[in-house]
């Protein structure tokens, strides 16, 4: 043969074996690294790829790659995935925390300033009742079943049914192997798969604790390789094993502890790796993502040219489009039927599938509603956390299985308030809730502190109805003692003028009104004491006055609420109205500063009608702009002398702070306020700068003619309260500088300055 013939030939085979490999046996798959928040990089990946007609026709991924990965082959657009991870939504969600329109004020319990609390068991204090995760994922748990459990791989056999045919990870720290998913329900193989230690909890698969697949295989190359043979594989990883252990570093020792070292490389010659440099993005730095996109984008750009001289293949958008939509269309709509609870006890369960089943009326759950009850029983103090899945799944509808990890029955709770100035108070409270039939919970706490000191003991009885209500019957005694000094830490704290007691019993009865109302019609019953000097000029031999005033009170209000904090929120709203019928006998002794110095005994009957209403209705990443508006209208006649009357008054405390001292000027029973709140959030929410500024006109002011009360002139007097507070939200409390000043005090007394760590909630008083 030939020199030349032989050449001939031989390029004739070259070519004929280059145009069956691009063109006929070419496949391409795609390999997914973990790395939490930096994982987000794959979704650039994914755009670049798309964007120039490179075929994908396996994926498999560990972790955050598997999250990725799965809603890719699900059927999601890189672009939908995009908007998805970069919402608000998802941001909350990564961090634990509910929006706005989640919040269901209903299922909140009563306001108070604890700080740390613990709930336990009576037969296992320590052992089980540690917390072993940071993050509560029942929120999360809900957004994975929404965007991979209603697709058609629920009624196949295994994954390959997918839009992409797809694998992923976990580990089993048992046996220290890695768990590779190929079937069953994706939500749940995802959400194991990125079980980050300690910080996500473990869910059980087949009876298999499972955790983060990072563990043991965090770049499943092989896998992919040895279940779709690819032709071509692209590896995208965006992290790195541990460096080894130091003696003096117990993160490290512990990571070194826990995983394996994995394989950052591919199996075979024919594929290319794409490593984006996301420089400071770490692990948990959520905020981030949309910059780890763009990393992965700009990356995989630089890398195109050599992908597209090694697959030579392509898929056209049009193409792309057309098999997508196709898919998509199979995807079945959230239908449920019916509901399988597990975790509790059979009354238990009665009681919770009468909240979540469908009613008679809505035979069928639809995403809004099972979203809705989702996370109203999630809110529910005796759910810690929930898992969703589905079975049965047909084309009409599905039925919804909930696993439930219920909340240790005791609590102990600590918090309080710690200031510079003399208005100190610690805190602390206990509960036992019982759940047999419906739920009880048993409580009470104890306030403590010179200037304001409460006990509180009551229960919470679930009525066992489809709708949500409870009955509480409560018992307070409260006393504040208001001094002559709120000056700081650095000067004496001057005798007590102003003491208040009462103490009252109540019967509540609380109903659910929509999602984030709630309706409260109680009765209370009780006496409020009174000592007071009415004059702030006496001496250690002056004798105060005394008035109690024994009553009953029927009242109603209404409330709604999804304000992000219990003080010092930056988002949401919260209206509520309230009325109240009053009727008691007041007796006055008199003390040795009163004008007049009859003792007396009269009887007083009121009603009144308050409404106040604080909306944060602009929302930027680092500003929210409240409004704050309240009126009152109160029918109650004055008691005997000015000093009774002004005690026995409402007054306007739109900060804090304003709670913690006796203000005059802004105590009044016919008023309307106002004001404007600004708030700079930086470094995710974690530290406010608020600036607030209110305006308060009473509608009769309350004057002094010696030493009795009477009526000012129609919107006599206007005074203001301003205040500006830098605020750190740690995991355990605010810790805040806040500047006040308030109208109406000697100009040395208007500002005022404090160091705080806490929360200013006391136990609610008893006609107000």
């Amino acid at each position: 043969m030939s020199l030349r013939k032989l050449a001939y030939r031989s390029a004739f085979l070259c070519f004929a074996f280059c145009m069956t490999w691009t063109t006929y046996a070419q496949k391409v798959g795609l390999v997914f690294s973990g790395g939490g928040a930096s994982g987000f990089a794959h979704v650039g990946v994914l755009k670049a790829l798309e964007e120039n007609d490179i075929p994908i026709d396996y994926i498999t991924g560990t972790s955050a790659g598997a999250l990725v990965g799965a809603m890719y082959a699900s059927g999601y657009s890189p672009w939908e995935i995009e908007a998805i991870v970069t919402s608000e939504q998802f941001y909350l969600i990564s961090q634990g925390l509910l929006g706005p329109e989640d919040r269901y004020y209903f299922s909140e319990v009563e306001e108070s300033p604890e700080l740390i609390s613990y709930h336990f068991t009576k037969d296992s204090i320590f052992s089980k009742s540690l917390p072993t995760n940071l993050l509560n994922p029942t929120v999360l748990d809900l957004e994975l079943l929404t965007y991979l459990g209603f697709n058609p791989v629920a009624s196949k056999e295994t994954f390959d049914s997918l839009f992409v045919p797809f694998r992923c990870v976990a580990s089993n720290i048992a046996d220290k192997s890695s768990v590779v998913f190929k079937d069953g329900e994706l939500n749940k193989a995802v959400r194991a798969s990125m079980t980050y230690p300690f910080f996500i909890s473990p869910i059980e698969v087949e009876g298999e604790l499972l955790f983060d697949g990072g563990l043991y295989n965090n770049f499943p190359a092989t896998e992919l390789y040895e279940d779709f043979s690819p032709d071509f594989i692209i590896g995208s990883n965006v992290s790195f094993n541990e460096a080894a252990p130091t003696d003096d570093n117990l993160i490290s020792q512990i990571v070194n502890m826990f995983s394996s070292k994995s394989l950052y490389e591919l199996p075979c010659e024919q594929g290319i790796m794409i490593e984006p440099n996301l420089g400071n993005i770490s692990t948990f730095d959520f905020a981030e993502i949309q910059k780890a996109i763009q990393i992965g984008y700009e990356t995989t750009l630089e890398n195109i040219d050599s992908i597209k001289a090694f697959v030579t293949r392509r898929q056209s958008k049009k193409e792309l489009l057309t098999r997508r939509q196709t898919y998509n269309r199979k995807k079945i709509s959230c239908r449920i039927t019916n509901v399988n609870i597990t975790g509790v006890t059979p009354d238990q369960e009665s009681y919770l599938e009468q909240k979540f089943l469908p009613s008679k009326k809505s035979p069928t759950l639809t995403k809004d509603k099972l979203h809705f009850r989702y996370l109203d029983l999630y809110q529910n103090d005796h759910v810690v956390s929930i898992f969703p899945s589905l079975t049965n799944v047909t084309d009409t509808s599905q039925e919804l299985n909930l696993a439930i990890k219920r909340e240790k029955p005791l609590r102990l709770a600590f918090g309080g308030h710690y200031s510079s100035r003399p208005v100190n108070m610690g805190y602390l409270s206990a509960s036992y809730s019982d759940f047999k039939r419906s739920p009880i919970t048993f409580y009470a706490n104890t306030f403590f502190g010179k200037f304001y000191g409460s006990v509180k003991a009551g229960l919470n009885f679930h009525l066992p109805t489809r709708a949500n209500s409870y009955v509480e019957p409560v018992f307070v005694m409260n006393r504040w003692d208001y001094f002559r000094s709120f000056a700081t830490f650095f000067e004496d704290v001057k005798p007590s003028y102003l003491v208040q007691n009462e103490i009252y019993w109540g019967l509540k009865a609380h109903f659910r009104v929509k999602q984030t109302g709630k309706l409260t019609v109680d009765f209370v019953n009780g006496t409020n004491e009174d000592d007071y000097y009415q004059t702030e000029d006496f001496t250690a031999l002056d004798t105060t006055d005394f008035t109690s005033f024994h009553y009953y009170s029927p009242g109603v209000s209404l409330k709604f609420s999804n304000l992000n904090r219990k003080q010092f929120a930056n988002e949401g709203m919260e209206a509520n109205f309230e009325s109240r019928f009053i009727h008691g006998v007041e007796h006055t002794l008199p003390g040795s500063t009163a004008l007049l110095r009859d003792e007396t005994k009269t009887f007083r009957t009121w009603v009144y009608f308050k409404a106040n209403y604080t909306n944060y209705f602009i929302k930027r990443k680092h500003y929210s702009l409240g409004i704050s508006a309240e009126g009152l209208y109160s029918f109650q006649p004055y008691f005997q002398n000015y000093t009774a009357s002004i005690l026995n008054s409402h007054v306007y405390e739109p900060i804090p702070d304003a709670k913690t001292g006796f203000y005059y000027d802004f105590r009044a029973n016919k008023y309307l306020a106002g004001g404007l709140i600004n708030v700079f959030s930086f470094f995710d929410n974690k530290l406010d700068v608020r600036l607030e500024a209110y305006y308060f006109k009473p509608i009769r002011r309350i004057l002094n003619d010696n030493g009795i009360a009477v009526d000012g002139e129609l919107f006599q007097g206007q005074f203001g309260i301003g205040s500006l507070s830098v605020i750190y939200h740690s995991v355990i409390g605010p810790i805040r500088g806040t500047m006040n000043y308030l109208d109406g005090k000697s100009p040395l007394e208007r500002l005022s300055f404090q160091l705080s760590y806490g929360w200013v909630i006391f136990n609610k008083r008893g006609l107000r």
